[in-house]
């Protein structure tokens, strides 16, 4: 059963923390939300009260198959500022995890250079943040490697399915997408 952190950070973007997170236990997936804050409870992007399992500080050295971390913009900040956070998304990069981002937060790549020369999305409006460091396209979910970045809020969904599809297998994503009255990712792919 593929195990995914979520680092939960102040700010966070409500839809895409759980639409995601939900995505992923539909499809098998052990998903431990870890608060990047000094207390289990954090405000999300609108206010709305999120929680969490633990601390990310009690789940820092452990692996896991997917680092997961929401967008808006107070996450997005906290991720790109944050030691930790930052040691975390490098050491997922260099090992056979996958790192997943959404919306504004792809900028958390952008202190210690880790989206040098890849391809990848965000929330549109940030695209100029990284011309003249990797290859931005305009695509609700781009894959490179084991780097997968999403647009926002509403391409949260198929973020989910793209990470159930290679954390688990495709066939249950497209379960997982039946069931919830999504469109498949192999209807999509067909296409």
């Amino acid at each position: 059963m593929a195990r995914v952190l979520v680092a939960l950070a102040p700010g966070a973007e409500e839809i895409e923390t759980l639409a995601v997170a939900d995505t992923l236990v539909r499809a098998g997936c052990t998903v431990s939300v870890a608060a990047a804050a000094p207390t289990l409870s954090l405000r999300g992007s609108r206010d709305l009260p999120l929680a969490a399992d633990a601390l990310l500080s009690e789940l820092a050295d452990e692996s896991f198959d997917c680092l997961f971390c929401p967008g808006g913009m107070g996450s997005a900040e906290h991720c790109r500022d944050d030691p930790l956070i930052q040691d975390l998304l490098q050491r997922q990069l260099a090992g056979p995890g996958l790192l997943a981002l959404i919306c504004a937060c792809p900028i958390a790549l952008l202190p210690r250079d880790l989206c040098a020369g890849r391809r990848l999305t965000s929330y549109p409006a940030l695209r100029d943040h990284f011309t003249d460091r990797a290859q931005w396209i305009d695509a609700p979910v781009v894959v490179d490697g084991n780097l997968i970045t999403s647009q926002g809020p509403g391409t949260a969904i198929q973020l989910g399915l793209e990470l159930a599809r290679q954390l688990v297998d495709e066939s249950t994503a497209d379960a997982v997408a039946t069931a919830m009255l999504v469109e498949p990712l192999s209807a999509r792919s067909a296409s």
